[in-house]
């Protein structure tokens, strides 16, 4: 009896172990940096596809992917004015401190010049980089279809805290599709 109750507890280890899968995940979020096939350093649309129905206030937000320590940055912006109207601008942590680091030009239809700054204290003149949010633009929707945005590859540019250039190799295109 006592060698049956032994067996007992190995076989229920047993087919314990042995009836326990790993679980398996899939991870295909398009809205994960490492899905959207960008090569680093990067910026890019957050999330890349919006839909949304008519008279809808958008948030997109502007991600830096690894992006090296900056100082500042001029961030141009297009979008399909036909569509979409600029709501506001929101500086977020990529430059954030005691400040409010940010200056928008409407720059004329379906064109945003967003300026962001780090203001220096006596701890650092520039961030220290990586996978940030930048900033949020609010849009309202006011006709049906599709607008792109994309930045302006021949203006945006971040600058660190000498005033050189911050290498981005890519920019990632960003869509909102309007029911």
């Amino acid at each position: 009896m006592l060698i049956f109750n032994q067996y007992k507890y190995l076989i229920l280890i047993l087919v314990f172990l042995f009836s326990c899968e790993e679980a398996k995940y899939i991870l295909d979020n398009p809205s994960d940096p490492a899905n959207m096939d960008l090569v680093p350093p990067a910026l890019f649309f957050h999330p890349p596809e919006i839909n949304v129905k008519l008279d809808t206030v958008v948030a997109v937000e502007l991600y830096g992917l690894e992006l090296e320590p900056a100082a500042a940055a001029h961030l141009k912006i297009k979008y399909d004015w036909g569509m979409l109207q600029y709501d506001s601008t929101k500086a977020n942590a990529f430059f954030s401190g005691n400040n409010n680091p940010v200056v928008i030009d409407v720059a004329g239809q379906g064109l945003l010049d967003i300026y962001l700054y780090y203001l220096p204290d006596l701890i650092a003149d520039q961030n220290e980089g990586g996978t940030w949010s930048l900033a949020t633009i609010y849009f309202t929707t006011y006709a049906e279809g599709e607008s792109d945005l994309e930045f302006d590859t021949e203006i945006t540019i971040l600058r660190d805290t000498n005033n050189e250039p911050v290498l981005i190799n890519e920019f990632g295109l960003g869509k909102v599709n309007i029911d």
